[in-house]
Protein backbone atom coordinates (compact mmCIF):
# COMPACT_ATOMS: atom_id res chain seq x y z
CA UNK A 1 0.00 0.00 0.00
CA UNK A 2 1.11 3.47 -0.56
CA UNK A 3 1.57 6.01 1.53
CA UNK A 4 -1.20 8.33 0.79
CA UNK A 5 -3.19 4.84 1.24
CA UNK A 6 -2.56 4.57 4.37
CA UNK A 7 -3.09 8.47 5.04
CA UNK A 8 -6.38 8.17 3.74
CA UNK A 9 -7.94 5.52 5.67
CA UNK A 10 -6.36 7.06 8.83
CA UNK A 11 -7.94 9.97 8.42
CA UNK A 12 -11.00 8.33 7.73
CA UNK A 13 -10.43 5.93 10.54
CA UNK A 14 -9.76 8.89 12.78
CA UNK A 15 -12.97 11.16 11.56
CA UNK A 16 -14.76 7.67 12.49
CA UNK A 17 -13.86 8.18 15.52
CA UNK A 18 -14.45 11.35 16.69
CA UNK A 19 -18.13 11.06 14.72
CA UNK A 20 -19.07 8.18 17.33
CA UNK A 21 -17.31 9.65 20.74
CA UNK A 22 -20.86 10.67 21.89
CA UNK A 23 -21.93 7.20 21.48
CA UNK A 24 -19.61 5.41 23.57
CA UNK A 25 -19.84 8.17 26.33
CA UNK A 26 -23.51 9.39 26.56
CA UNK A 27 -22.94 10.74 29.60
CA UNK A 28 -20.31 13.32 28.53
CA UNK A 29 -22.26 13.63 25.26
CA UNK A 30 -25.79 14.62 27.38
CA UNK A 31 -27.37 11.95 24.99
CA UNK A 32 -27.99 9.15 28.09
CA UNK A 33 -30.54 7.00 27.40
CA UNK A 34 -32.32 4.94 29.94
CA UNK A 35 -33.13 2.10 28.19
CA UNK A 36 -29.81 1.57 26.99
CA UNK A 37 -27.81 1.84 30.57
CA UNK A 38 -31.11 -0.34 32.02
CA UNK A 39 -31.63 2.59 34.71
CA UNK A 40 -34.81 2.79 35.95
CA UNK A 41 -37.47 5.72 36.37
CA UNK A 42 -37.20 8.59 38.96
CA UNK A 43 -38.91 7.87 41.97
CA UNK A 44 -39.56 10.33 44.80
CA UNK A 45 -41.57 11.19 47.84
CA UNK A 46 -44.31 14.55 47.20
CA UNK A 47 -46.01 15.05 50.91
CA UNK A 48 -48.85 17.63 50.79
CA UNK A 49 -52.66 18.22 51.13
CA UNK A 50 -54.81 15.99 48.56
CA UNK A 51 -56.14 18.97 47.06
CA UNK A 52 -58.44 16.77 44.40
CA UNK A 53 -59.63 13.13 43.60
CA UNK A 54 -60.13 12.91 39.89
CA UNK A 55 -61.41 9.99 37.52
CA UNK A 56 -57.15 8.95 36.77
CA UNK A 57 -55.51 11.08 39.01
CA UNK A 58 -55.21 13.12 42.17
CA UNK A 59 -53.66 16.36 42.86
CA UNK A 60 -51.70 17.03 46.08
CA UNK A 61 -50.91 21.01 47.06
CA UNK A 62 -47.24 20.98 48.05
CA UNK A 63 -44.95 23.59 49.40
CA UNK A 64 -43.75 23.91 45.77
CA UNK A 65 -47.32 24.13 43.94
CA UNK A 66 -49.75 21.68 43.18
CA UNK A 67 -48.79 18.04 41.63
CA UNK A 68 -50.90 16.09 39.75
CA UNK A 69 -50.05 12.54 39.83
CA UNK A 70 -52.04 9.68 38.21
CA UNK A 71 -52.91 6.65 39.87
CA UNK A 72 -53.11 2.96 37.93
CA UNK A 73 -52.79 -0.15 38.92
CA UNK A 74 -52.46 -2.79 41.62
CA UNK A 75 -52.47 -1.02 45.25
CA UNK A 76 -51.69 -2.98 49.00
CA UNK A 77 -49.71 -5.57 47.53
CA UNK A 78 -52.48 -6.32 44.44
CA UNK A 79 -55.58 -6.55 46.46
CA UNK A 80 -57.05 -3.29 45.37
CA UNK A 81 -57.27 -1.86 41.85
CA UNK A 82 -56.23 2.04 41.03
CA UNK A 83 -60.41 2.57 40.91
CA UNK A 84 -60.93 1.14 44.42
CA UNK A 85 -58.33 3.68 45.59
CA UNK A 86 -59.43 6.52 44.01
CA UNK A 87 -62.66 6.31 45.55
CA UNK A 88 -61.56 5.43 48.98
CA UNK A 89 -59.32 8.79 48.65
CA UNK A 90 -62.13 11.01 47.48
CA UNK A 91 -63.09 10.76 51.46
CA UNK A 92 -59.27 11.90 52.17
CA UNK A 93 -59.62 15.31 50.58
CA UNK A 94 -58.48 18.00 52.45
CA UNK A 95 -56.48 15.89 55.05
CA UNK A 96 -52.21 15.18 54.37
CA UNK A 97 -51.08 12.37 51.94
CA UNK A 98 -47.49 10.95 51.70
CA UNK A 99 -46.67 9.55 48.18
CA UNK A 100 -43.90 7.79 46.61
CA UNK A 101 -44.00 8.91 42.83
CA UNK A 102 -42.09 7.64 40.02
CA UNK A 103 -41.50 9.22 36.83
CA UNK A 104 -42.72 7.58 33.77
CA UNK A 105 -41.88 9.52 30.56
CA UNK A 106 -42.75 12.87 32.28
CA UNK A 107 -45.63 11.85 33.92
CA UNK A 108 -46.34 11.13 37.62
CA UNK A 109 -47.85 8.03 38.93
CA UNK A 110 -48.51 7.25 42.89
CA UNK A 111 -46.76 3.56 43.55
CA UNK A 112 -47.72 4.38 47.22
CA UNK A 113 -50.08 6.57 48.87
CA UNK A 114 -50.57 7.15 52.99
CA UNK A 115 -52.98 9.30 54.52
CA UNK A 116 -51.08 9.84 57.96
CA UNK A 117 -53.70 11.19 59.89
CA UNK A 118 -56.19 8.26 59.69
CA UNK A 119 -53.87 5.20 59.53
CA UNK A 120 -54.22 4.36 55.56
CA UNK A 121 -52.05 3.09 53.43
CA UNK A 122 -52.38 1.87 49.49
Amino acid sequence: MSWEAVRFLSVISLAMVIATFPFWYPEVAGTESKLVHGEKNQTSVIRGVLSEVGDYYVTVQTSQGEVKVSVHGWYRERTMKWFEVLEELRRYTGQEVVMEVEDEGGNLVAKYIEIPSAGVKY
